[in-house]
This record gives C-alpha cells, structure tokens and sequence, in this order.
C-alpha cells in the first residue's frame, strides 16, 4: 500500500452503481501517493463529490456549505468539493468530473483537489519548495460502437460497457454503422454476425479496408461457436471473437484489453 496520505471522499447525490465504479476506481489508488476511500455522508471527509445533475444533491449541498441567508461566512464548510456532471457546471467554481467515470480522469482531479483538502497541508521545509501535483488534462472517453439487430443485445452491451467508462453508439443494421462510422470515429466496435443487409463479415472486412479505420479493434458477437465461424472472422479481418451469451468476467476483459483500460 501507498506510504502517502488518505483522503476520505463523501458523496452526496451520486447513484449506488456510479458509487461502486468508485469503489473500483479508488482501489486503484492504493500504489499512488494520494489514496482515495469513499465514505458516507454521515462520516468525515476531507473531500466532498455531489451529483450536479441531482437538483435535490445541489440543494443539499448549497446547505451544507451554508448558502443560508441566517448562515455567517465562517460556518460555511471548508471541503473542497468535485461536482459530477455530463456536462461542465456553467456557474460554479467547484472542481469537476465529467461522465461517465474513467479512472485516469477521476484520479487527476481528485490528486488536484487533494492539495487544498484540510489534511493535505504540506510541512515546511526550509530551503526546499511545496510539491504540489501539476493540472491534469482529462482524456476523453473511449467511446464503442455496437452493431446489433437484437434491442436486448444493444442495451445489455451498453450499460456493461458505460460501467467501464466507454461511451456507447448503438445501431441496428449495417447501413447504420456505416452512417455512424461515417461520422465519427471509435475507438472499439462490436458487430453481430448475423444482420439485415450486410452481414458482420461484409462489414468488418469494409471497415478493415478503410485506411483510417482498419486500427480500430472489430469484437465479433455471434450465437455460434463452430470453428467454421472463427475462421470465417478471422479472413474478414476482425481482432476477437465472443460467443454470446458471453460471461462478464470474459466480456470486461476484452473490452480493457482493446481499449488499455486499468
């Protein structure tokens, strides 16, 4: 475990599954010289993280931090606090953390915080200067592209892959993917075997073709699992094969593999 400081993070608003990637995230830290655990409202924190997607999370917080009109400059609370929020807060002065969650991104801004948390003073060294950690710039977020003709399928993929940090383009048809692919870029795409019009065949070997896109990683998902199958993705150029239903434990670890993810 890290021989730096621990720093207690309270959360107001944030929902029982974000709070569990957090979990995650934070064990992570355990090497680091900052070192994150996450606590309830009712126990002590050095740091506060409150939904600002959440109006009643906002108002509880606004509370706290003693808005009030009856409430004097000195009781206001001295938490540094990171708002969580699909997009950038417009007013406030608080630090913040888009989602969805991504460890690097987390992490940067929580050791940015850190420094102005009431326990993170450092100790004056005479003749030496105060280490404080350099701005991190967030990354942006993977984002997949699912290609599936089965509702159930695409949405199934695409919370598994949002409690990974990956944002999530789903379609349902070859001419979809194309029209999505047309217009942006992924850094992962998932492509069902069997589709209306092009199969996942035709389109793995047009995307690995393409010189712009024939890096991205191409997860082929089929029902089969005969090896006429495999041999029928791997001439079409893609990267891996998942049989569906696939296990999570198997599916979370080809999607890291592809994307570097911790």
């Amino acid at each position: 475990m890290s021989d730096g400081k621990t720093f207690a993070v309270t959360v107001i608003g944030i929902p029982e599954q974000e709070r569990n990637v957090l979990k995650n995230i934070f064990k992570l830290s355990l090497y680091r010289a900052y070192t994150y655990t996450l606590v309830s409202l009712d126990e002590p924190g050095q740091i506060l993280m409150v939904d600002a997607d959440d109006p009643s999370a906002m108002a509880e917080w606004r509370a706290l931090r003693g808005d009030g009109a009856n409430q004097s400059s000195s009781s206001k609370s001295p938490i540094p606090t990171v708002l969580v929020a699909k997009e950038a807060p417009a007013s406030s002065t608080a630090h913040y953390i888009r989602r969805p969650f991504i460890a690097t991104r987390v992490l940067g801004v929580l050791d940015q915080v850190a420094v102005q948390a009431p326990s993170t003073v450092p100790e004056r060294v005479i003749g030496g200067s105060a280490s404080v950690p350099a701005p991190v710039e967030e990354p942006s977020a993977p984002i997949a592209l699912v290609v599936d003709d089965s509702s159930t399928i695409r949405k199934q993929l695409e919370l598994e892959l949002k409690l990974l940090g990956v944002q999530v383009d789903a379609v349902e048809s070859g001419e979809q993917a194309f029209e999505s692919l047309a217009r942006k870029s992924y850094d992962l795409i998932f492509l069902d075997v069997v589709l209306p019009g092009a199969d996942g065949y035709q389109i793995c070997k047009t995307i690995k073709k393409d010189k712009v896109r024939r890096k991205t990683p191409v997860i082929m998902l089929t029902s089969k699992s005969s090896p006429f199958d495999r041999v029928k993705g791997a001439l079409a150029g893609c990267d891996t094969y998942l049989t569906k239903p696939a296990k999570q434990s198997v599916f979370q670890k080809t999607v890291k593999k592809y994307l570097k993810l911790p």
